[in-house]
């Protein structure tokens, strides 16, 4: 399996710096306490365009989150099959993850790579 780029400080500053493509791409953020191992969030941009991994990393900013970890893909469906593979790797909500809900596909033809969700 891949390793993400990261840890980086959930800064403004930061952000723009390390942020530099506007490919598909996968993100974890997580409060600075905690193993990097344990994500509190995940998510994933599915769209290439201007500032989409970007605008949704600052959204966290002021948060109780401090560090980010991000991973570009080549296409939407990597983007979608990576998300896939972290939810289980961290054990969803059961497990290193707030998100409650298995990621959710591109459309009916997508299915989860681990559990064919």
């Amino acid at each position: 399996m891949r390793t993400m780029d990261g840890p980086f400080q959930l800064a403004e500053s930061v952000i723009d710096t390390v942020v530099t493509e506007t490919a598909p791409a996968v993100f974890l953020i997580r409060r600075i306490e905690e193993t990097p191992g344990y994500a509190h969030y995940r998510g994933r941009i599915d769209r290439a365009g201007p500032g989409h991994l970007k605008r949704e990393l600052k959204r966290w900013l002021g948060s109780d989150y401090r560090v980010f970890c991000f991973e570009y893909t080549d296409s939407p469906v990597a983007a979608f099959e990576r998300h896939c593979h972290l939810w289980h790797e961290l054990g969803g909500p059961d497990g290193k993850l707030i998100n409650e809900g298995h990621p959710e596909p591109l459309d009916e033809t997508c299915r989860c790579p681990v559990c064919a969700v």
